[in-house]
């Protein structure tokens, strides 16, 4: 329980961390007279997501093993990784 615990807490300071770093990007990235539609159409999407995340895990623990669910909840963060890497590739390309 106090391993889960520790665990919990990391999480939590992973992702309050995550969040104005994210909000950054898009403000930075952003055309200056779209800036708060784009800010707020990506928070729109990521509670969507969280959502939509949640309710879909609570359907796969009734049919898949826990092991597979993991799997399932990865494709996120390596299509993440993966954009990330293309459009690195495309900027030392372009430069």
């Amino acid at each position: 329980m106090c391993v889960l615990l520790i665990f919990l807490f990391f999480w939590g300071l992973v992702v309050i961390a995550d969040s104005p770093l994210f909000s950054t990007l898009v403000a930075q990235q952003a055309p200056e007279e779209s800036r708060g539609t784009a800010l707020t159409i990506v928070n729109s999407i990521g509670f969507a997501i969280t959502i939509i995340s949640i309710q879909l895990m609570g359907v796969l623990t009734s049919v898949l093993n826990t092991q597979k669910i993991y799997i399932v909840l990865a494709i996120g963060p390596i299509v993440g990784i993966l954009a990330l890497l293309y459009k690195n590739n495309n900027v030392e390309t372009s430069s």
